[in-house]
């Protein structure tokens, strides 16, 4: 992503939700980058779903922003404990709870037992695991449905074309795997942008 383009892109959150992901910034709190927000909304904004799967809840501030961006309901999972709570106080101060059910737990293991189907689903957990999540939040995504994953490029080192320091080898390969099978399967038409860290979004035929 350019300069210029970085530059075009405003995220319009509300306030207190602006002033909290900076705080959780200045703090050293890993929070969705400004370039992959706004496209998470956009898309979030253009679907309106109804039911939304969120891998990775954090503190909540991507929750929050797509809430606020639709009518629906967010299920949302998240491995940490500490943040996990942090989040579910977050969910309640912007009176959101009525509209979220939160899970702690591993990815893989939750998704399993849910026995709902989603409208939109944002993958932001363990990069590693993209790939083996892919199969079953496929069948778990409605006809129409959206598949929005973040951090796909990994820091650039995705791209072949770039070297990546050696203790990153298994996020590469499985990613770039990821990436190719989503790419070939032909339910779905997706593209990846080359924005924030890199985001792929897939629409189920």
């Amino acid at each position: 992503m350019s300069e210029y383009t970085k530059s075009l892109v405003k995220t319009k959150v509300d306030g207190k939700l602006a002033e909290m992901r900076k705080d959780y910034k200045g703090d050293g709190v890993p929070v969705i980058l400004d370039e992959s927000l706004n496209a998470l909304l956009l898309n979030v904004k253009i679907k309106n779903p109804k039911e939304i799967l969120e891998i990775g809840t954090a503190t909540g501030c991507s929750g929050i922003a797509m809430l606020n961006n639709c009518d629906g309901n967010l299920t949302t999972l998240e491995t940490d404990s500490d943040v996990f709570l942090i989040a579910k106080k977050n969910f309640e101060d912007f009176g959101l709870s009525d509209r979220v059910t939160q899970y702690y737990g591993d990815a893989g293991e939750v998704i399993l037992s849910l026995e709902k189907t989603f409208d939109f689903i944002f993958l932001d957990g363990p990069k590693a695991h993209y790939l083996e999540y892919y199969p079953i939040l496929k069948k778990m995504l409605n006809p129409g449905g959206v598949l929005f994953a973040d951090n796909v490029l990994f820091r650039g080192y995705v791209d072949p074309a770039n070297k990546f320091p050696r203790r990153f080898i298994t996020i590469v390969k499985r990613m770039r795997k990821f990436l190719s099978v989503v790419s070939e399967d032909e339910d779905f038409i997706s593209e990846v942008f080359d924005a924030g860290d890199g985001i792929l979004v897939a629409v189920k035929k």
